[in-house]
């Protein structure tokens, strides 16, 4: 017996993931707010998997359970940190890092005892970060480098959007999306997000 299914069920079924629930969740759940705050219009720009404009940068010393000497200095984003201040340990060095308030960046550790850091990219055309050579690279094994974010799913649908790359889930999800809302009664749209030239935003009216 052969077994078959029509192009109705098909589509249902490939529908059936999480991209499509998360992204009208998080952006009903933004409407939600701006309208308990007495706006009239959300715009979402990141922090979902289609509007994602602000990527992580993960950086993994080389060192295992590192320790430093003296009030050594770790230079990122431009930003010279000076460790030691708090102690020698690797503890301490993660505290002195977190404490330095440098903007998007967080330091902790893995489970084998590595410096870890964690930069949160801005909105911007390019998604990096640049550790400069300092005291404090060795000792912890990180590299001085320009580090880049991989392109989140994001551009994808972005690309996707603007015709230069075909992707029929993507496009099925994304008009799923706006379908969701229509229903609703909303106008949503989707819009180029100029701080990074390569990701959307939805702008949804009510």
């Amino acid at each position: 017996m052969t077994y078959a299914i029509n192009k109705t069920v098909a589509r249902t079924i490939a529908r059936s993931d999480l991209t499509i629930f998360n992204e009208t969740q998080a952006l009903m759940k933004q409407v939600i707010t701006d309208a308990d705050n007495g706006l009239y219009e959300t715009i979402v720009s990141d922090g979902t998997e289609m509007t994602e404009s602000t990527p992580t940068i993960t950086i993994t010393g080389s060192v295992t359970n590192p320790t430093i000497s003296g009030t050594p200095t770790l230079i990122v984003g431009g930003v010279s940190i000076v460790l030691g201040t708090t102690g020698l340990s690797l503890n301490a060095v993660i505290a002195d890092i977190n404490d330095a308030g440098v903007s998007g960046l967080v330091a902790s550790k893995n489970a084998a005892n590595n410096l870890v850091l964690t930069y949160t990219a801005p909105a911007a055309t390019t998604w990096s970060v640049v550790v400069g050579a300092s005291t404090a690279n060795t000792p912890l094994g990180i590299t001085a480098n320009t580090y880049t974010a991989s392109n989140p799913t994001s551009v994808g649908y972005f690309n996707c959007w603007q015709g230069t790359v075909a992707d029929r889930p993507k496009t099925d999800q994304m008009n799923q999306v706006i379908q969701y809302f229509q229903q609703l009664g909303y106008t949503i749209e989707r819009l180029k997000n100029t701080n990074t030239n390569k990701t959307l935003k939805w702008q949804i009216t009510y």
